[in-house]
């Protein structure tokens, strides 16, 4: 695998850069949750209630919350009468714990209690972001493409979403970057405790949301490979791979498990009544996007313009339209230029990424990895939004991890004395746009935040 040498940007060593982008990124994320508040940035929050008596009117994730902090057990309420009380416990859990000890114990109010909740998803992303520092220079990434790719990494959209979501979505992120980290650390020593953390990490996902399933494939696929290459390991791969499967069937079915024996639920049970339904077949609604359904930027219901997956996915990608005023024309302009620079990056590191594969410049495994990797976190995306035709489902936080995939082969390629001159001006074209979308990202996301 290519390594990028480390150079001086201003007399001054990348690695120091590098430091600096992680500490702008952390606080510009915080800033934001500060100034959304705690029921802005979170589709189906809901309200700080009690809901009892079969009264649900404001249920959601901030009423699932109340609930646990409240009653310090397991809902007895029937998921099928109330949204996101069929959702697992884990996240919530984690909160209502934090707000007993800042509430009750140390006596700050609720109202700023939640929003050190709320603060937590910041810490969870930036652990989840580290996680993908690790994976690319497990595959040899250095220096200013190492820069370049943690820009990207601080500061694409999504990781501002999912810093002011009151929901699981960030801590599900930490949890499955956690587990594809694990799993390539694992590949490399073999060691039996890399690929026990990687299964708790996946079980802990499962524990946050069924999302975490994503990550299952290429682990899988890493530990299939070990058990065949021949490697020799002081525990047999079979014996960890038992370890790995026991694990997280356990952890991730337990919750599934308890809502049907307890309520009767099907095994994978959502609540849908709170959602808006699309318009179409799957394959009309899987369709190349018209113009004015990636202008569309509100979400008004208007069905023909907010049924199409690929549409909803990259606007969701990009803008959170209950956190960001979009009401008035200027952070409206800025916000579609943001989605088409969104948009064209994707398509160039795609296009990079299947350079870097065609010429072989990975190591068979780990391309394999990737390529796995990206495309049943696609799949599995593309059957939930298939199974559950609503508009809420098409979210591009579900499936956030699948970025770094591509990633990986974009940091490849250009400035190797191999490299022609279509390839560097490709990389010199996307290290651009990556600093253009990072600073019109921190613009929209700091001075337009709501």
């Amino acid at each position: 695998m290519a390594r990028s040498r480390s150079k001086r940007f201003m007399g001054i060593p990348d690695e120091f850069w590098i430091g600096f982008v992680i500490m702008v990124g952390f606080f510009l994320k915080l800033i934001y949750d500060t100034r959304i508040g705690w029921n802005a940035g979170t589709v189906g929050a809901g309200l700080w209630m009690d809901i009892e008596n079969g009264h649900t009117e404001g249920a959601g994730h901030l009423a699932v919350l109340h609930y646990y902090f409240t009653h310090h057990m397991l809902p007895g309420i029937d998921p099928r009468t109330a949204p996101c009380f069929s959702n697992p416990p884990l996240y919530y859990i984690t909160s209502s714990l934090l707000l007993e000890i800042l509430n009750r114990l140390l006596g700050w109010s609720i109202s700023i209690s939640i929003h050190l909740v709320q603060s937590m998803n910041v810490i969870y992303v930036m652990i989840g972001e580290c996680c993908g520092i690790g994976i690319l220079q497990k595959y040899g990434i250095r220096g200013r493409k190492l820069v370049v790719s943690v820009l990207f990494l601080l500061f694409f959209p999504t990781f501002y979403h999912l810093s002011g979501a009151m929901d699981g979505s960030a801590m599900c992120f930490m949890y499955m970057m956690l587990a594809l980290n694990s799993s390539l650390s694992w590949f490399a020593s073999r060691r039996k405790k890399a690929l026990r953390s990687a299964a708790i990490c996946i079980g802990l996902g499962l524990l946050v949301s069924p999302c975490a399933a994503i990550v299952l494939p290429p682990v899988i696929y890493l530990i299939r490979k070990g058990a065949t290459d021949g490697r020799r390991n002081d525990t047999p791969v079979g014996e960890q791979a038992r370890m790995f499967a026991i694990i997280v069937a356990v952890m991730g079915l337990s919750w599934q498990i308890y809502q049907m024996i307890r309520f009767g639920l099907p095994l994978f049970y959502v609540n849908t009544s709170a959602m808006t339904p699309t318009t179409g077949s799957f394959m009309e609604r899987l369709s190349i996007p018209s113009l004015s359904m990636l202008t569309h930027l509100h979400t008004e219901g208007v069905s023909a313009l907010e049924s199409n997956v690929i549409a909803q996915t990259l606007k969701t990608a990009v803008l959170d339209f209950t956190a960001v005023n979009i009401e008035t024309k200027p952070p409206e302009v800025i916000a579609c230029f943001l989605v088409f620079l969104v948009l064209a990056i994707a398509v160039l590191q795609h296009a990079m990424t299947i350079r870097v594969l065609l010429s072989m410049r990975i190591d068979h495994v780990y391309a394999v990895f990737l390529i796995i990797g990206e495309l049943t976190c696609v799949a599995g995306y593309l059957a939930v939004c298939c199974a559950y035709p609503f508009t809420e489902i098409m979210n591009f936080k579900a499936i956030a991890p699948v970025m770094i995939f591509p990633l990986v082969g974009t940091a490849l390629l250009g400035g190797e004395n191999t490299d022609g001159a279509g390839e560097n001006l490709a990389s010199a074209a996307m290290s651009a746009m990556i600093l253009v979308m990072s600073l019109v990202t921190a613009f929209l996301y700091g001075y337009y935040a709501i």
